[in-house]
């Protein structure tokens, strides 16, 4: 199957109610991955935009979660001020660290868990924006921190890269740690 293919059968997969309701996937949670090749970034995008309009004209609410845009809320909390003069003080490398310590996994999941307690009962959730966050965040660190915390809500990541259901290759390129826990979403 190419990735169009599997591109195409996305919408039809979300809506199925065995999906919706997390059923046949043995108690465990319902994560999944939609994996990518990370130079269809743009047309993924694109196609995301129109599955959730689609799908909430049938009546299925979707809570669509930037990971890129949720670091950069977090961030605004620091005057833009010290940011540049850290980076200029100390170099890219300590800001990034900076950054990093900032975008705590505890952090990051309780901003994930305010989006969702707000959004009022969403029928699936995605994440998005993995592949933009990247280096300041870790896709295996933020499906590890959720975990504990979800329900039965399907949520899936959008992941610009590889999971072979072992582990999560960003960009085809970066091996991140083990991640055993989600499925992947329409397989090849």
């Amino acid at each position: 199957m190419t990735f169009e293919e599997r591109l195409e059968q996305l919408k039809d997969e979300l809506k199925k109610e065995d999906f919706l309701k997390a059923r046949g996937l043995g108690n465990e949670i319902p994560f999944w991955i939609f994996d990518y090749p990370a130079d269809k970034e743009l047309l993924v995008r694109n196609k995301i935009n129109k599955i959730i309009t689609s799908l909430e004209n049938e009546s299925i609410s979707i809570l669509n979660i930037d990971l890129y845009d949720t670091c950069l809320e977090i961030l605004q909390q620091i005057p833009e001020e010290k940011i540049i003069a850290l980076e200029k003080r100390k170099g890219s490398d300590a800001l990034l660290k900076k950054l990093k310590l900032m975008l705590k996994p505890d952090v990051l999941k309780n901003t994930i868990m305010n989006k969702v307690e707000e959004a009022e009962s969403p029928d699936i959730i995605f994440l998005t924006g993995a592949g933009k966050a990247w280096p300041m965040i870790r896709s295996h660190s933020i499906l590890n921190n959720l975990q504990p915390v979800f329900d039965n809500t399907p949520l899936v990541m959008f992941y610009p890269g590889e999971y072979s259901e072992f582990d999560l290759s960003l960009f085809g390129k970066l091996t991140a740690k083990n991640y055993y826990r989600a499925f992947r979403l329409i397989n090849i």
